[in-house]
């Protein structure tokens, strides 16, 4: 049954998503550039990919109890998803060097961590000024984050590039083209959120 006020911070809890994706994509930057094996760094980021659904759910589950929420139902529900797509792009490409058994990192993945990291301190930063209300200052961060995605667009470019101009085992070539891609997914996810800020700006400003 729906009530009209709820203990749940909507906002907070946006926060702790961003606050979580955050720590996997410094965690992530971490196993691309640490020298170890990326996959050592599996079940960390999966415990963060589990505590991220944990958040999303407890969103989800204060939405279908509440009648008045701090913004629009469909905003909350979408910034939420985004999020939590963000961090399970990033459990997934760290999963991919497990099952496609790629036991090194190069330029290309280490460059992208850095943009993944980036991008996701930039939405962190977005939703405490969410939080607070400062809405104009949002367009800040999404222009950075939108930003990152263009470069990361053209590490996907570059990095598949190189490996039909330098041709190397075709069975780790194409391992590194799905990594790639699946890297450069996860920067347009972060794209994501940071067009339905946009939109939330130019509505609530």
């Amino acid at each position: 049954m729906f009530s009209k006020k709820s203990d749940t911070d909507f906002l907070q809890l946006l926060i702790e998503a961003a606050e979580n994706t955050l720590e996997g994509a410094q965690l992530f930057r971490k196993a691309m550039v640490s020298g170890k094996s990326p996959v050592e760094f599996m079940k960390p980021l999966k415990e963060l990919e589990d505590r991220g659904d944990a958040i999303t759910h407890k969103i989800y589950k204060g939405l279908n109890q509440v009648f008045i929420t701090p913004l629009d139902r469909e905003d909350i529900m979408e910034l939420a998803a985004k999020i939590d797509d963000v961090m399970d792009g990033i459990e997934a490409t760290i999963a991919r060097f497990d099952y496609l058994h790629i036991t090194f990192t190069d330029k290309y993945m280490e460059e992208f961590s850095a943009v993944l990291a980036e991008s996701c301190q930039h939405m962190l930063d977005s939703f405490k000024l969410l939080s607070q209300k400062k809405y104009m200052q949002i367009t800040e961060h999404t222009v950075q984050i939108n930003r990152l995605e263009n470069e990361g667009d053209r590490l996907m470019r570059e990095g598949i590039r190189d490996i039909f101009t330098q041709p190397k085992d075709p069975y780790l070539d194409f391992k590194l083209k799905e990594l790639y891609e699946r890297l450069e997914e996860t920067t347009d996810a972060c794209e994501d959120v940071a067009d339905i800020l946009e939109s939330m700006v130019l509505r609530y400003s």
